[in-house]
């Protein structure tokens, strides 16, 4: 008896340990991958591939993007010239969202990514860094753009 109450605990530890062990792994699976212009992400397939959205304006560059595979999760940045603002208003709704209640779950393993922009997002500290929160009109993904510094951030809901 008192053997197999030691058998119970121990396989109870190790169920316990393994959850643990596979929730904190999840984000170790994300792959991460850089590109220097829109031509280069393209040539590489990462706008076949979904990981960035079709119909970026055409000079972007400094792009990076990560992705969970055999998910839809993914997660990109990258910068453009000002004059090619417009682009990337017709990729957005014009509706700007509130960020109270939105919430960013990135990897960890994703270091480039901001810190403001992981988690529950704090609607003031966004304003106040001149971000703002838009929809993508497909409604596949979420942007966040500081129109200012010409940058954005792109995640799948």
């Amino acid at each position: 008896m008192v053997q197999c109450l030691v058998m119970l605990r121990s396989l109870r530890y190790t169920l316990v340990g393994g959850a643990l062990c596979f929730a904190a792994c999840a984000g170790v699976k994300s792959q991460t991958y850089a590109y220097a212009t829109l031509a280069e992400a393209r040539q590489a397939g990462a706008i076949a591939k979904g990981w960035i959205p079709e119909g970026l304006p055409d000079g972007s560059h400094d792009l990076r993007e990560g992705h969970v595979p055999g998910t839809p999760q993914h997660w990109g940045l990258f910068e453009y010239p000002q004059a090619e603002e417009r682009a990337l208003r017709a990729l957005l709704s014009e509706q700007e969202l509130d960020a109270s209640g939105v919430e960013c779950d990135i990897p960890a393993r994703i270091e480039w990514w901001p810190r403001i922009l992981r988690g529950p997002l704090d609607a003031s500290r966004l304003a106040a860094t001149g971000t703002r929160l838009y929809r993508s009109k497909d409604g596949a993904l979420l942007f966040a753009v500081n129109w200012n510094q010409a940058r954005a951030y792109y995640w799948s809901k």
